[in-house]
């Protein structure tokens, strides 16, 4: 059996996957039923890799002297608030949104996305733990002797979130072109 929980998991259940089969990733842009929405939702989504990366990428730097501590600080809070903001705006678009119109089509389409709203809630409480973690950085110095603990919650946060991304796609678009989502 898969593992479906998303810090284990690697990839989702072929039985999730159906319509990912009649619908690859490389014909969507092509697809008629391909709204200017889903580009912008997939857009959003290579937004949060990127910025996730880009967290990484800070701390690293952090730990490598290639960064002043006030510089790190003020990076860190602001790329932080600004992607936080930003996932939880997404998180809460879809779920009042965007997953229940896709998710009344079809019995399968409803379980994955009930797999996805368990990843946000695991997003949510790995979020909790980096924001906790940030509010113990008061200080410069304080944020840059925390750069490793920081670097070890992002990578965690950003493997977690590349997975769900992954995952969201590949159950959300191909859903959304067969049965005609349109925003």
């Amino acid at each position: 059996m898969t593992e479906t929980r998303l810090l284990r998991r690697n990839t989702l259940p072929l039985d999730l996957k159906t319509l990912l089969l009649d619908y690859p990733r490389a014909d969507w842009q092509g697809h008629p039923s391909f709204s200017d929405f889903s580009e912008f939702w997939l857009q959003r989504h290579t937004m949060f890799r990127e910025m996730g990366m880009r967290l990484i990428h800070l701390s690293q730097s952090m730990l490598n002297k290639d960064i002043e501590a006030r510089e790190y600080q003020r990076q860190l809070f602001g790329y932080s608030e600004f992607m936080l903001h930003q996932l939880h705006t997404h998180h809460m678009m879809e779920d009042t949104y965007f997953f229940p119109e896709i998710g009344k089509n079809d019995t399968k389409t409803q379980t994955a996305i009930e797999l996805l709203e368990s990843d946000h809630i695991e997003i949510g409480r790995l979020i909790h733990d980096y924001t906790a973690s940030l509010q113990q950085c008061s200080t410069p110095t304080l944020t840059s002797t925390k750069a490793d603990s920081l670097l070890s919650l992002q990578s965690v946060f950003n493997t977690a979130l590349t997975q769900h991304l992954d995952d969201e796609e590949e159950i959300i678009v191909p859903a959304a072109l067969h049965f005609g989502y349109v925003r």
